[in-house]
């Protein structure tokens, strides 16, 4: 008997080991940002994160004129500025990170804008007020 309740411990250890090593591999890809491409389309940015579980999070309501900006009616969106390059950023989060992706005009009119950087940041899903 003794020697039986050993290798039924002994596999409790693998197998608990082995589904620890699972969950450690799975936060630390939650760490990790998206593999992103410089001059993707934001279309299929945004198809791609949303299909894998990142969610449109952006803090206020953009104005219509940024969605012109933006070409695009994406829920993401966060912002576009009216000057300069034109850049507009678009905000997603999963757990308790937050993806930010700024993207530049397409080249022509009525494409969505290309990718030219993203960062994550982290969030408070629970701020004390």
């Amino acid at each position: 008997m003794p020697e039986e309740t050993g290798s039924v411990m002994r596999w409790l250890l693998v197998f608990s080991g082995l589904i620890m090593s699972g969950i450690w591999v799975d936060l630390k890809a939650e760490q990790r940002p998206p593999e992103l491409q410089a001059g993707q389309s934001i279309l299929v940015v945004d198809q791609t994160l949303t299909s894998t579980g990142w969610n449109p999070a952006p803090e206020g309501q953009v104005q219509t004129f940024e969605q012109t900006l933006a070409g695009n009616q994406l829920s993401s969106l966060a912002s576009c500025s009216g000057t300069g390059v034109g850049y507009c950023r678009y905000d997603y989060q999963r757990s308790n990170k937050r993806l930010v992706v700024v993207t530049v005009p397409a080249s022509k009119p009525n494409q969505a804008g290309r990718v030219a950087r993203w960062w994550m940041e982290s969030v408070t899903l629970n701020p004390a007020h």
